[in-house]
């Protein structure tokens, strides 16, 4: 199963905003995504404008569909965002 871990940081100034718009995503993304088994947001407790997100799919195509919904959210991501976000991809062993 693909997982993986994403690590995006915030405008100091868009928290609020970035934590408004990362749990509705995670929500909509578990409702539409069949696939998409595990998607939950979290924010580093040292670092507010740090978020992680945890995610886990049934296989690669899951996987590839959360890419191409992704997509849509992009201005969302470009109003918050401090710059790139660290992915990790992982395989559950």
């Amino acid at each position: 199963m693909p997982s993986v871990v994403a690590t995006i940081k915030v405008k100091d100034d868009k928290i609020e905003e970035a934590k408004a718009f990362l749990s509705n995503l995670a929500r909509e993304t578990l409702a539409k995504e069949e696939g998409t088994l595990v998607y939950t947001a979290h924010q580093r407790k040292d670092d507010p404008t740090v978020f992680v997100f945890y995610e886990k799919y049934a296989d690669d195509a899951a996987f590839a569909i959360h890419g191409e919904n992704l997509k849509a959210h992009g201005a969302g991501f470009g109003s918050i965002l401090a710059g790139a976000p660290d992915i990790v991809f992982l395989d559950e062993i």
